[in-house]
């Protein structure tokens, strides 16, 4: 479903009831179609350990045409 996946090393801060809390973790960024968007967050949902996993789509102006066709051809499933 994805055609590329980057994953980078992330330290992270967040504030909880107990205060500040620092964690280290990583941040996918998920390149896919429309079609597959839901199907990704069931499966990334369901396998995350780390509380609630924050998913955000992001809305190209434009992508080149050659990496779309690329994409298309290898999610088009």
């Amino acid at each position: 479903m994805a055609g590329k996946v980057d994953i980078m090393p992330t330290n992270s801060v967040s504030w909880t009831a107990e205060g500040v809390a620092e964690t280290q973790g990583a941040t996918m960024i998920i390149m896919t179609i429309d079609k597959h968007v839901q199907d990704i967050e069931d499966i990334v949902r369901e396998h995350y350990k780390g509380g609630i996993p924050c998913m955000a789509t992001i809305t190209l102006y434009r992508l080149n045409r050659d990496f779309k066709d690329w994409l298309i051809a290898s999610t088009g499933l």
